[in-house]
């Protein structure tokens, strides 16, 4: 490029400078006065508050739904819309189970102002239950394990005195006999619980169990949208001479009864 188209070029780019295309629209650096940075709010005169993020345990979140009609405690599942939710993870005896006809298990959950509703479909050719009170895990039966103080002690890997179990004896016998809860933990409460509302139907190999939990036996008032540490088990024995918990299923894969922590949560929902 010889001196002449040097300097040529030279203004061209001096003009374009100095003269942006009009088609050009050039990004502002300044701020407006809408866009300005907000003043922190000094103590006791509001602001905007920062969302507390909701801490889930990643075990198995389960949902249980506001009904304004109370189920009737009766075994008939037709009055419940809850969605059926799986309980199917072997955590104790999968040798003594040879398939989902041996054992499977299914939930629904549900709540008022005045119970937790828990409503079980238990798959299973066998129906033994011999066992009673304490030791009425050794016979087809349900736990329940809930956490009624969910964030405060949201990594606390010991039992304390707002963590339950809960079992349910559907029926000493057979589906039609005596039912029964019991509360294993926490430990000072521990014994029978005659408040407990439970009914059982059982046809064609299948279970269907009903239970209405008052609200009092967690010592909690529910309300839409509370988190509380939830697991949903249940035990089979086929064996009509020796009480013994051959199987147990649960709708969380690795629940250790002990660690409230690898239980799952549950959502009131409304």
């Amino acid at each position: 490029m010889n001196h002449i188209s040097k300097v040529i070029l030279v203004l061209i780019i001096c003009i374009g400078i100095a003269f942006p295309f009009s088609g050009v629209v050039q990004a502002s650096n300044i701020m407006g006065d809408d866009t300005a940075p907000e003043e922190p709010a000094t103590d006791g005169q509001g602001g905007v508050a920062t969302p507390t993020p909701i801490r889930v345990r990643m075990n198995g979140t389960v949902k249980a739904y506001y009904t304004a009609v109370a189920p009737s405690i009766d075994g008939d599942w037709t009055d419940w819309s809850a969605p059926e939710m799986p309980a199917r993870f072997v955590v104790v005896g999968g040798q003594h189970r040879s398939g989902v006809s041996d054992l499977d298990a299914s939930f629904k959950l549900a709540w008022d102002e005045n119970y937790l509703y828990v409503a079980v479909k238990m798959r299973d050719d066998l129906y033994v239950q011999n066992a009673r009170i304490d030791q009425l895990y050794k016979g087809d039966s349900i736990e329940i394990l809930f956490d009624s103080e969910f964030y405060n002690d949201f990594d606390n890997t010991t039992l304390n005195n707002d963590d339950y179990q809960i079992g349910i004896n559907p029926g000493h016998g057979s589906p039609k006999g005596p039912k029964e809860a019991y509360v294993w933990y926490p430990s000072n409460q521990a014994g029978p619980r005659e408040d407990i509302d439970i009914a059982t139907i059982r046809s064609r190999g299948i279970t269907r169990i009903e239970v209405g939990i008052p609200w009092t036996t967690f010592n909690v008032v529910p309300e839409t949208g509370a988190h509380y540490g939830f697991a949903l088990g249940v035990s089979d024995n086929d064996d009509q001479v020796r009480d013994q918990q051959q199987t147990f299923l649960s709708n969380i894969r690795k629940r250790v009864l002990s660690n409230p922590t690898t239980w799952g949560d549950l959502t009131l929902m409304q």
